[in-house]
């Protein structure tokens, strides 16, 4: 993918996942134009061990600061995020939304 060419890039309940969150967001900012969004979706920081064997989870979530110092650290600005999804049944994964801007290059 071409350097700057997107403005619009989304990590769907990615990041938890990665082996690297952040070479994800790094190469999510990479991608994305001057004022481009990135749209994160993923779990709020748990303590469900069990998630790593029977999803495959390298993560057990962030935290709010935690995934705003990723985005900050790429060099997202406008950085807003809020917990979007809390369910009602064990083990009650919380999710986070974060909204980030690309500054002017």
């Amino acid at each position: 993918m071409d350097s700057s060419s997107l403005d619009l890039a989304i990590l769907s309940q990615a990041l938890h996942h990665a082996e690297r969150p952040q070479r994800a967001i790094d190469a999510a900012f990479r991608i994305l134009k001057s004022d481009g969004c990135l749209i994160v979706l993923d779990l709020v920081q748990h303590n469900f061990e069990e998630a790593r064997e029977l999803y495959a989870d390298r993560w057990l979530g962030f935290s709010e600061s935690e995934l705003a110092g990723m985005l900050e650290k790429s060099g997202f600005q406008q950085i807003e995020i809020i917990v979007a999804d809390r369910e009602e049944l064990p083990p009650k994964f919380q999710t986070l939304l974060a909204v980030a801007i690309v500054p002017d290059r």
